[in-house]
């Protein structure tokens, strides 16, 4: 069993309170969820409007199915309009 896990940080630029932050989190870790089938998770910067991390880890008997998926995800965060990616981490466990 292959464990592939996604970590991401990301400004959100338009958050005037952490109300506005959630939402958007939210929308974006509920699309992921049901596309991907993928186990999503904030994992940090919890207390900061417009900073997250956003964990997301896919489980397959294949390295390459987790890769892709989890490529597919990353792709899909940078096209998000109301999110900026700062950074990533891809570990496969």
């Amino acid at each position: 069993m292959i464990i592939g896990l996604l970590r991401t940080d990301i400004l959100i630029p338009g958050c005037q309170s952490l109300k506005d932050k959630r939402s958007v989190v939210k929308k974006h870790l509920h699309r992921i969820r049901r596309t991907y089938n993928a186990a999503v998770a904030e994992t940090d910067f919890t207390d900061k409007w417009r900073r997250a991390e956003l964990s997301f880890v896919s489980i397959n008997s294949k390295r390459e199915v987790v890769e892709k998926t989890l490529g597919k995800i990353l792709r899909e965060l940078e096209t998000g309009g109301d999110i900026q990616l700062l950074g990533q981490r891809i570990e496969i466990l």
